[in-house]
């Protein structure tokens, strides 16, 4: 042995360089892993292709003579579908974050990001951004394909500046947002597909509809409020009848929002993977 050999010494320690994962690379992360699965191309087309169908079929068959309603009938006919697809994109929502839990690649999302809390508001952030942006297009070009098919019965030439036309559908895709939001908290608090969708679809759009038929009268005053009711104000032309007035709705979807995400942050922040 070289009395050079005998002399080197063991390079210095380095201390490894801490990577944070910046607000940007969360956003995009989640933007990766949402567009991967064929799944969510599935799910979001299946959804528009039905509302927009079914509220293009139902103004097309509309009678002639039908003279009823105005902007409010016109309106609800175009939109038709919207209900049952928002629990399309709800669920899809729910298993956005289910998913990661059901393979186990949650660990590493969140050794990715130890905080934990941005990766809820990532997943919210990007999976609300896409359904904002889809169902805008679908919500208005379903209005005016409508219209189209009810030209030349007394439903026809309602347009967007008619009194509280564009606020109505806007309404429809904040209620479409709005649930799907709601069910991405109620699946980062459930943490399993299966329990997570019958909850939202049991307990968040059922069982205040079911309520409304027990016979006091305060179930009736309560479900207005309800976390699946309280978007319905904002979707009417003419609001001025309902339980709710349009700013109470928005004040009471927030309130939702909040302590649904307030429970999910907290649990995620808690519990173990």
């Amino acid at each position: 042995m070289t009395a050079a050999a005998m002399t080197e010494r063991p390079a210095p320690y380095v201390q490894p360089t801490q990577y944070k994962l910046s607000a940007a690379g969360l956003l995009g992360s989640e933007w990766t892993k949402l567009w991967s699965l064929r799944s969510t191309w599935i799910v979001l087309l299946c959804a528009v292709v039905f509302s927009a169908g079914l509220g293009a079929l139902i103004s097309g068959t509309v009678p002639t003579d039908l003279e009823i309603g105005g902007a409010e009938t016109a309106v609800g006919f175009a939109m038709s579908g919207v209900g049952l697809s928002s629990v399309f994109v709800s669920v899809l929502g729910i298993l956005v974050i289910t998913g990661e839990y059901s393979t186990g690649s949650i660990r590493s999302t969140m050794s990715a990001a130890p905080k934990r809390l941005g990766v809820l508001w990532a997943k919210a952030a990007v999976f609300g951004a896409v359904v904002t942006v889809l169902f805008t297009v679908m919500v208005f070009a379903t209005f005016f394909l409508s219209q189209a098919l009810l030209d030349g019965t007394d439903l026809g030439g309602i347009s967007l500046g008619d009194e509280g036309v564009t606020r109505a559908l806007v309404g429809y895709v904040a209620m479409i947002v709005y649930l799907t939001l709601l069910a991405i908290a109620i699946g980062a608090i459930l943490r399993n597909s299966a329990g997570s969708i019958g909850f939202y679809i049991g307990v968040i759009m059922i069982l205040p509809q079911l309520a409304t038929l027990l016979p006091w009268d305060w179930v009736s005053d309560v479900t207005p409020y309800a976390p699946g009711n309280a978007a319905n104000t904002i979707t009417y032309v003419d609001a001025s009848g309902q339980a709710l007035g349009v700013g109470e709705s928005w004040l009471w979807m927030g309130v939702w929002l909040v302590v649904a995400y307030g429970v999910a942050g907290l649990l995620l922040k808690r519990r173990d993977m």
